[in-house]
């Protein structure tokens, strides 16, 4: 089973996978018992538990504050990670920030950012005086 989910607080138990599509921001402070997708200029902070993977793709941006009990991968999205990953981390063309204070059990596969990507702002350009 599949759920399509379009912004706002996913606090409930779901079996199955979990796709995140839209503009409006969601957080899933609950449990996804597959994997999660965040796709199309979409924001998920995970602060619940996902017992499969954590997928940005394209333009998607994922925040992991809970857990994620398998891989994390960035395909084409960001993905910054303040929590747990049992599983690896897997860059395939995406951005990926591990914050100092999470933990990944597995291994970083692929280049990993400095700091968390800023996504959607404008490059801030030096003022002349």
């Amino acid at each position: 089973m599949v759920r399509i989910f379009r912004g706002g607080v996913l606090d409930e138990r779901f079996e199955g996978s979990v796709v995140v599509i839209g503009p409006k921001p969601t957080q899933m402070t609950g449990l996804v018992k597959g994997d999660l997708f965040v796709r199309d200029n979409s924001t998920c902070e995970v602060v619940g538990m996902v017992t499969g993977n954590l997928i940005a793709e394209r333009t998607g941006k994922a925040v992991l504050r809970g857990l994620v009990a398998k891989d994390v991968k960035a395909v084409g999205g960001d993905v910054e990670i303040h929590g747990m990953v049992a599983g690896n981390v897997i860059n395939e063309g995406g951005r990926i920030f591990i914050g100092p204070s999470c933990l990944v059990r597995g291994e970083v596969k692929g280049k990993t950012e400095a700091g968390p990507p800023i996504t959607g702002a404008a490059p801030s350009s030096p003022s002349s005086a």
